[in-house]
């Protein structure tokens, strides 16, 4: 243990967790990609034991998977899982924005409103992948469920980490402000079930379109969309 762990291991450890959460989630570690536990104590500055703290919390978030001797591999972006995130979009947004139609304060809306004029603020993919996360999170929230919260901001870090993988494509900012508009509108308005709509339909048309860009990619093929 170094001197400045014996005074903050705890906050070595999420140091740590936290910067190579990011770096795994931006794709600045490659999908797939070894890392040694020796080599990361000597990048941080700190013993091997906040390591192995940190990998034992990114291995839970299914991030890495841990190797025998110290070795941790950063988890593949496989066709299943790609599925499987926009499967719980999928499930989880409608329902969302469902909820959300019931419980909004004029706060919530408030917010909402200010995230909405935010996208048409010129912007490259990876802010607008954050402004996006911001909506469909804040959306959670008005839902008053906390594990529908802490799923929507799991399932945006896949997101995140899949496009920016895969995907390099202008977002076309006008479109998804009307989106957005419009679902707020509903959410202030109380109707559930128009929310609920306009949620499933945008989730409809990004998934195909992103399982399009992945199949002109070649990350994934005619066959594998077909069965699902």
């Amino acid at each position: 243990m170094t001197v400045a762990e014996a005074h903050h291991p705890i906050k070595a450890s999420e140091r740590i967790y936290g910067a190579l959460r990011q770096r795994i989630m931006r794709c600045e570690i490659a999908p797939g990609a070894t890392l040694d536990a020796s080599e990361i104590a000597q990048e941080y500055e700190v013993s091997k034991t906040p390591v192995r703290d940190a990998m034992q919390r990114l291995a839970a978030d299914g991030l890495v998977t841990i190797l025998p001797r110290s070795g941790y591999r950063v988890a593949p972006i496989t066709f299943q899982a790609v599925h499987e995130i926009l499967d719980m979009r999928a499930a989880i947004g409608p329902h969302a924005a469902r909820q959300a139609a019931r419980y909004a304060t004029p706060e919530d809306l408030a917010e909402l409103r200010q995230i909405v004029r935010d996208y048409a603020v010129p912007m490259d993919v990876g802010a607008m992948q954050q402004v996006a996360r911001r909506f469909h999170v804040a959306i959670a929230r008005c839902s008053r469920n906390r594990r529908m919260v802490a799923l929507s901001e799991n399932l945006f870090d896949e997101l995140e980490r899949l496009l920016r993988f895969a995907i390099d494509f202008t977002v076309k900012a006008g479109e998804h402000s009307d989106e957005h508009t419009a679902l707020v509108d509903a959410i202030e308005a109380g109707d559930g079930e128009r929310a609920a709509a306009i949620e499933a339909e945008h989730i409809k048309r990004s998934r195909e379109f992103l399982i399009e860009r992945l199949m002109t990619l070649g990350y994934l093929t005619q066959g594998e969309a077909r069965e699902r």
